[in-house]
């Protein structure tokens, strides 16, 4: 695929190192002058030095051949205005904005970027997932479904038992199980183990439920 990234930045830069391996076609542009130089002795990669809102850099930067258009700039207008370029004037397939400030977001949803990365909202989720035995994977379509990852304990309600069984709601799936180095495709007479790490597409109306199968039991009393 053919990827122009605005903004030559630590996630320009990061994006850029995870697709050049994979074969991409990869050209960063970057306005200050001193990091484009730089990224030009770091990239075997086009490195343009321009400002990704001017027509004139999107065009030598080949837009009208994109596949698609990030825009991950520390700057949420300059990034909405060079996916609306892309989108607009150059019809690339495919734009991917990044929002630094999660209030911008309904901004961009409004002007038809659907395809938005909050760098803030990422920070606060990564730090979530750290939090207890379940992450979040992948938000599926506008927050309709999740994708979730759960690890089983001794004390979850959900252990030991077949997922037909298990009580899971209606519009909840485990669609994996890894059960140490080994994936197993689960069907209803499955039993869940301790340890086991469940891979679960679940409605967002399901999640809550969902989440306290996995959960410790709570215990009352003295122990």
């Amino acid at each position: 695929m053919y990827v122009v990234i605005i903004g030559g930045g630590r996630v320009g830069k990061d994006l850029a190192k995870l697709l050049l391996p994979e074969g991409h076609d990869v050209v960063l542009m970057e306005r200050d002058e001193r990091l484009a130089e730089q990224l030009s002795k770091e990239f075997d990669a086009l490195i343009i030095e321009g400002d990704g809102t001017d027509l004139d850099y999107l065009k030598d930067a080949g837009l009208n051949k994109a596949d698609v258009l990030v825009a991950v700039t520390g700057d949420d207008k300059s990034n909405l205005i060079a996916c609306q370029l892309a989108k607009k004037i150059f019809k690339v397939p495919k734009v991917i904005g990044r929002v630094n400030k999660p209030k911008n977001e309904g901004v961009f949803s409004s002007l038809d970027i659907e395809n938005t990365v909050s760098t803030t909202r990422a920070s606060a989720m990564q730090i979530k997932n750290n939090i207890g035995d379940s992450r979040t994977i992948l938000t599926v379509g506008e927050k309709d479904a999740q994708l979730l990852e759960f690890r089983v304990t001794k004390e979850s309600p959900i252990s030991h038992k077949k997922i037909k069984n298990a009580g899971l709601p209606k519009g909840a799936i485990i669609v994996d199980i890894m059960r140490g180095e080994n994936s197993v495709i689960p069907d209803g007479n499955t039993q869940l183990k301790p340890d086991d790490i469940a891979t679960v597409l679940a409605r967002t109306g399901t999640v809550k439920q969902v989440k306290k199968l996995f959960e410790k039991k709570k215990r009352f009393g003295l122990v």
